[in-house]
């Protein structure tokens, strides 16, 4: 054969590979039953003929010159793709499906490979657009190296039982049979047609048979590039027996205290339960406990028992986690236990991870190590709801590779509550579907339960009784001050007056926005004396500078701390004060901010959260939303003190309150996965920036300077993208300790600074610092962050 696929590999091989992986990463999988085998079997088809159309003397030209000499159309996805078609149509009509589901898996099989070098468009425009390459296909079809494509069709069509000749495929190509075809399938079969009259369940299912089918080729293809003598194999070494020998090991089941005893209770309940109520054929579930009783190692132990009952049909746990910071003290609790170093047993993966596979017997490089990172090969997987749900929602082929990773696997969400209610009914479509089509088990974890599905129906409580380990905490009470709204200044005056009274106490002060978060923390500042530790907290300080201030606050000592931050301390900042002081927020939001008062019951009293409504011209609103503000204020009316005991009652009316507002709502995401609109679903984002904004990098230290050094390095380099990308990934996680995002203000095309950016980032030196980021080492007090010099940013 004189047709190769990349340098030094013959195309035949590369399909016989691809075809090989495809047929084989579906058949690992269980899924629908009725639908397992003939998927295996089309992505098999789509696996030995991805590629055909690289045998043609255009493309041959192209890839032995390296490039150099383009003759004639080289593209060879799109001529592919209706060899494709035309196969699976075949191979379907022997299947017994009824006649439009053979349509549809055939087009489905079409845009697998069409696409399978870039992104997916809308099923509309894949089809519409192709009548458009009738002249370029006609010239590609003249020039196929027949041979090769005879060689290539008697070595896959026998194993199909298959009839079909490349004369009969060129005389389809010059005909432009197809694009007859395409328009009557979308407008006869798809818009006025039985597509458009199936059920809401059926349509979410298709699509997602179509993201499995074209994620599966994906992955086999670019497995075969990158790893062409075969990838490590995932491990299989995680066992419930791990963690028993682990709490075994370290006291577990020896509790000294009364927290001890109830987190034991609390971990035995939802083991024994589990077995109770687990169901091969129910998919998703909840597991609400109270803060501090242990979810972590307990959600562990039901996923591991989980992965025991199902045995060879669970493949992997996933547990996604909405904030970076949290994933990182998670990720060492699972560390501990598990005892191994290896990236196939336990993966951690978001954009600021180490990008290193590790492996005790293999060195790979950072091109095969950020593959299998990306797609997660693991046992285990530590990552964020972004990386979950932004691949479920997608048309991007570098996130749908996921895919066949999370079929078969118990995938955890950790503070489920997190998720915002306008994408509850897309989340609640897509699991209950993805669960059953996929063979996934989801876990719903939180304090705080959202409504996203209906308790009993659609989801089972692991732990039925949950409210008894509520109704043991009682380390705060709330303090209800919404009855009237205050100004910022009235608010100030209640702070002083509050520490002045109570000298021994911690106290926690957090706002919306930053400007009233700044406003505070000076005029504390100006009030307080040096025998009080005051700290800033917000996203315009840089990581670097908030971890050491979280380090300060967490350190014992005599003397009274003073914190005033924006939200961000309530994404499982592991502190404990005294006495919390929160601006009007969400209930769920309010009740995390609590967990930050008393957190260990170590206090000599009940910790006291003070809630206030402060006036900030809307910004509360902009940030959060008025519903559910308002919706908070509704549940606290008539209450003025409340305790922690009770708080289950509040959250419970709260989230009633939420989920009605959640069905209220449109869900354009929901509509674009009912329509095939790969494109359109692809602008899906879990966290919905509202302004735009730029990067300052902020030179805080030598390390900060030395890091930046290597960063201009790198962009200087003449080397490719893709090299540059590498060598930045090894520094990425400490470079971006000295980076802050600044939103860009309304009516203005910049951030304010000194300086004009270099390399996508505005520049304080460590040399020459920036008068828009004052910083001292050895005074917290000066260190608010970026402003602006004529006024606070918002």
């Amino acid at each position: 054969m004189r047709s190769i696929s990349h340098p030094g590999v013959s195309l035949l091989e590369h399909l016989k590979a691809v075809a090989a992986k495809c047929r084989n990463t579906i058949t690992s999988l269980t899924l629908q039953a009725e639908y397992r085998q003939i998927l295996a079997d089309l992505a098999f088809i789509c696996g030995a003929f991805h590629d055909l159309g690289k045998a043609t003397y255009y493309f041959q030209t192209y890839i032995i010159s390296e490039g150099k000499t383009i003759l004639g159309p080289k593209n060879h996805s799109l001529i592919s793709a209706l060899f494709v078609k035309e196969i699976s149509r075949i191979y379907l009509s022997k299947t017994g499906l009824p006649l439009f589901e053979q349509e549809l898996f055939s087009h489905f099989c079409f845009t697998a490979v069409k696409r399978h070098h870039g992104s997916l468009l809308n099923l509309s425009d894949e089809l519409t657009e192709t009548g458009k390459k009738k002249d370029e296909l006609k010239e590609q079809i003249a020039v196929f190296y027949e041979e090769d494509v005879s060689k290539i069709l008697h070595n896959f069509l026998p194993a199909l039982g298959i009839t079909y000749s490349f004369h009969e495929f060129k005389e389809y190509i010059s005909t432009s049979k197809y694009d007859t075809e395409f328009e009557e399938f979308w407008y006869h079969s798809i818009l006025f047609g039985t597509y458009s009259e199936i059920e809401t369940y059926r349509k979410i299912q298709f699509h997602y048979f179509h993201q499995l089918l074209f994620s599966t080729l994906l992955l086999s293809d670019k497995s075969d590039v990158i790893f062409h003598e075969g990838k490590p194999q995932i491990a299989q070494y995680l066992t419930y027996k791990l963690l028993s020998d682990f709490r075994s090991k370290n006291g577990f089941e020896n509790p000294r205290t009364e927290i001890n005893k109830i987190q034991n209770e609390a971990f035995y309940e939802g083991l024994s339960n589990l077995k109770k109520i687990f169901s091969r054929n129910h998919h998703i579930y909840s597991l609400t406990l109270p803060t501090g009783i242990g979810k972590t190692i307990t959600s562990f132990g039901i996923a591991l028992e989980l992965k025991d009952l199902l045995g060879k049909d669970c493949k992997n746990i996933i547990v996604t986690i909405p904030f970076t910071s949290i994933i990182d003290q998670n990720y060492q609790v699972y560390e501990k236990i598990i005892q191994s170093g290896n990236s196939d047993i336990l993966l951690k993966h978001h954009h600021l991870a180490e990008p290193k596979y590790k492996l005790e017997d293999e060195q790979l490089d950072a091109g095969k190590s950020a593959f299998l990172i990306e797609t997660w090969q693991s046992e285990m997987v530590v990552t964020t709801f972004v990386q979950l749900l932004n691949s479920l929602f997608s048309n991007d082929k570098s996130l749908l590779m996921k895919l066949p990773a999370l079929a078969n696997s118990i995938i955890i969400l950790d503070e489920v509550q997190s998720i915002h209610y306008g994408h509850w009914e897309l989340i609640s479509h897509a699991l209950e579907v993805i669960g059953k089509t996929y063979g996934c088990y989801f876990i719903l974890m939180s304090a705080t339960q959202p409504l996203i599905f209906t308790p009993g129906s659609q989801i089972r409580e692991i732990i039925p009784g949950y409210q008894k380990y509520f109704s043991y905490f009682n380390r705060t009470r709330i303090i209800n001050r919404l009855n009237t709204k205050i100004d910022l200044e009235t608010f100030i005056a209640i702070l002083q007056n509050y520490l002045d009274e109570n000298p021994e106490k911690d106290v926690l002060i957090i706002l919306n926005t930053k400007k009233s978060s700044r406003d505070v923390f000076e005029a504390l500042s100006d009030y307080l004396d040096h025998t009080n530790d005051l700290y800033y907290l917000s996203t315009l300080i840089t990581p670097f500078e908030r971890k050491k201030i979280i380090e300060n606050i967490k350190a014992p000592g005599n003397r009274r701390k003073v914190i005033v931050s924006t939200q961000l301390i309530e994404a499982g900042v592991d502190i404990s004060v005294d006495t919390v002081f929160r601006c009007l927020a969400p209930l769920d939001s309010i009740i995390q901010a609590a967990g930050r008062a008393n957190r260990y019951g170590e206090k000599s009293a009940q910790g006291e959260v003070y809630l206030y409504e402060i006036s900030d011209n809307g910004s509360s609103s902009k940030i959060y939303g008025p519903q559910l503000l308002q919706k908070t204020k509704n549940i606290f009316s008539g209450i003025e003190t409340i305790e922690e005991k009770d708080y289950l009652s509040l959250i419970e009316k709260y989230f009633i309150e939420v989920r009605k507002e959640s069905e209220r709502l449109p869900s354009p995401y929901l509509e674009h996965i009912l329509h095939l609109q790969f494109k359109d679903l692809g602008q899906f984002a879990l966290i919905e920036e509202e302004y735009q904004s730029e990067s300052v990098y902020v030179q805080l230290n030598q390390e900060a300077k030395d890091l930046w050094q290597k960063y201009v390095v790198i962009c200087s380099e003449e080397a490719d993208r893709f090299v540059r990308k590498e060598k930045f990934a090894e520094i990425k996680s400490r470079f971006y300790d000295y980076v802050i995002n600044v939103p860009i203000r309304w009516k203005e095309s910049r951030i304010d600074f000194d300086s004009d950016p270099i390399y996508g980032f505005y520049v304080s030196s460590l040399n020459s610092p920036s008068a828009y980021y004052p910083y001292c080492e050895n005074d917290s007090r000066k260190n608010t962050g970026y402003k602006k010099i004529n006024g606070l940013i918002l």
